[in-house]
């Protein structure tokens, strides 16, 4: 019992705490949530801004003009431009993993795969302007690059790695793709095609059609470009 204080006002204060001592209350789960919407609104409002007027250019005064809220708010959130613009990448890889998990249902490994490729390059034509931008930032956006290109994370690079290694593996079991050459091989080459593919399209300015290339990265992949 602390100094001073009596035993009915020590249990009092102990009954207090027990029953939501380890839960958070419902106010802070509210402003948890108004946080994390209000942060995505500010994410979607930076595309916008970095769209528009290029990375270099805009400012965080623009990006907090077109998410309509003041300066000094965005600070609350990020602290730079640099920051604001991973986080949008961050975001980006996310939502294409949440897109991957959907075709979780599709029994033939091969026809998930190619499901899962037409997900991400239709992403990738959606977010086009932005994605061209991080390619060209390259090195400058250092964070960035560490958090989305080697990135470890269950949404990251290396998590597609494995996701299309699991794919080949089903495939092989299956007798869809042929044994004498290692799964790991195999994948290298599959995602080294659509990695071509996406910077060549990059470098043509992110015309329509990025998605059904999809289909035919797959039958290459699988057919071969030998005249039937």
């Amino acid at each position: 019992m602390n100094p001073g204080m009596t035993k009915s006002a020590e249990t009092a204060r102990g009954a207090k705490r027990a029953p939501g001592q380890d839960k958070p209350s419902v106010r802070d789960a509210v402003r948890e949530e108004s946080r994390a919407a209000y942060r995505e609104a500010i994410l979607a409002a930076a595309e916008r801004a970095f769209g528009r007027l290029g990375f270099h250019d805009a400012k965080m005064a623009d990006i907090a003009a077109e998410a309509g809220v003041a300066a000094g708010t965005l600070y609350n959130y990020f602290k730079n431009k640099d920051e604001v613009f991973a986080s949008i990448l961050q975001r980006g890889q996310e939502q294409v993993g949440a897109l991957f998990d959907s075709r979780d249902g599709v029994d033939d490994p091969l026809e998930r795969t190619r499901l899962r490729l037409r997900d991400a390059f239709g992403y990738l034509e959606e977010h086009g302007v932005l994605f061209s931008m991080f390619l060209r930032l390259g090195g400058f956006v250092e964070h960035a690059q560490k958090r989305v290109i080697e990135d470890h994370s269950e949404f990251g690079y290396t998590r597609g790695v494995e996701r299309t290694i699991a794919v080949l593996h089903e495939a092989v079991a299956r007798g869809q793709v042929r044994r004498d050459v290692a799964v790991e091989e195999l994948a290298v080459m599959l995602m080294g095609a659509c990695d071509a593919t996406i910077l060549a399209w990059t470098r043509a300015g992110c015309p329509p059609g990025l998605a059904a290339k999809a289909d035919i990265i797959v039958e290459l992949f699988l057919r071969g470009a030998k005249a039937p």
